[in-house]
């Protein structure tokens, strides 16, 4: 059985405080998602709502909980099960929304995360090129928006709950010295603060 940092130090600490709080954030972005597939099904509409985002969203997470287990780390092998109601916000968009032959070519190799997790030899570089990659699916969404002057079916929820997990996410990976994951967190920041913007500007137009 693997011995997870967070329990074998649990204590009144950093690590015990910030594992918590990602732990709390877990469960707010679980209802961000749920939020986001509602609104999709109600409206049938995926308006401004990034394809790419949730599908690489989707297995990017799912490789992120063997990367957790990997690492010892409770946090991140929770977390990542969030890649679940993100295919399920996937295939809701293939259901309601007209989605481009590129776009669904593009979004079909993020199903190479997964196993490009489990058979690499070097895993916090594919983290990192995991991560990179979901920044420029948050640009997708950016740019969503952008391109329709509307924030359309697009849920906000996602955007506040990433802002605040993002930054306990960045504390714990400065904690548990995870470097792959202290550089994407710190953009996943600030694509999320410009995304916040773009909401923002086109807010029911």
């Amino acid at each position: 059985m693997i011995e997870f940092t967070e329990i074998r130090e649990f204590g009144v600490n950093m690590l015990a405080l910030s594992f918590v709080a990602t732990m709390v954030f877990t469960v707010l972005q679980a209802i961000a998602f749920l939020k986001q597939n509602q609104r999709i099904i109600q409206t049938k509409s995926g308006q401004s709502v990034s394809f790419s985002f949730y599908s690489f969203f989707g297995f990017s997470a799912l490789a992120v909980t063997v990367f957790g287990l990997t690492n010892q780390s409770l946090a991140l092998s929770i977390n990542g099960l969030l890649g679940i109601l993100s295919l399920i916000i996937t295939a809701n968009l293939l259901r309601f929304k007209k989605i481009s032959k590129k776009e669904i070519i593009l979004g079909s190799f993020s199903v190479l995360a997964l196993p490009a997790m489990i058979f690499s030899p070097n895993r916090d570089i594919i983290f990192l090129i995991l991560g990179l990659i979901i920044g420029v699916t948050i640009g997708t969404q950016i740019f969503e928006i952008w391109k329709n002057k509307s924030s359309g079916a697009y849920h906000p929820t996602q955007i506040f709950v990433s802002i605040v997990s993002c930054s306990f996410w960045l504390i714990y990976s400065i904690i548990m010295n995870i470097w792959a994951m202290e550089i994407t967190n710190s953009l996943f920041l600030l694509l999320w603060f410009v995304l916040l913007f773009s909401y923002l500007k086109f807010k029911n137009k």
